[in-house]
């Protein structure tokens, strides 16, 4: 049953709880990734890596689309792990402009090969954990969510 007004625990509401979700799930990607990959290599750091390796072109606009940083942000990063050798960074041209394009080293490599192997055990975990069908609708509520929300305040993410 619904509880109405502001008088319920803040742990009912919808919000809080996604919010705390999100919270945790950052967390977590912070422990698992220097616990089972490498205390040298940040989440997003990660995330950029797994980036470049769906995609070797990807822009450091559309890198920061996906993590939510700005562009001069990522560019930092991208400065770090270049420096840390996980990537190399060479110029480029797209359209008759210059612009540098970010390639996996063979450290970075190896790297993501390590993490994905160890990224099997949320997967197994969560396979046991929720049918496919769940992780759909769940993914629907989520989207239903914002609409919602967007429907009062229309955000725009970075």
């Amino acid at each position: 049953m619904k509880k109405t007004g502001l008088k319920a625990p803040i742990e009912d509401f919808l919000p809080y709880q996604i919010d705390y979700t999100a919270n945790y799930s950052k967390s977590f990607r912070r422990e698992f990734q220097m616990k089972y990959i490498s205390s040298e290599l940040s989440a997003d750091e990660f995330g950029i890596l797994h980036l470049i390796y769906d995609d070797p072109k990807i822009s450091q606009t559309d890198i920061g689309k996906y993590l939510f940083k700005g562009k001069a942000h990522i560019g930092k990063m991208l400065n770090e792990m270049e420096n840390k050798g996980y990537i190399k960074r060479v110029v480029d041209t797209r359209n008759n402009i210059m612009i540098k394009r970010n390639e996996m080293t063979e450290k970075g490599l190896e790297t993501f090969k390590l993490a994905s192997s160890k990224m099997v055990l949320i997967k197994e975990k969560m396979d046991k954990e929720f049918t496919d069908e769940e992780v759909s609708q769940f993914i629907s509520y989520l989207k239903r969510f914002r609409k919602t929300l967007g429907s009062i305040v229309d955000v725009k993410l970075k």
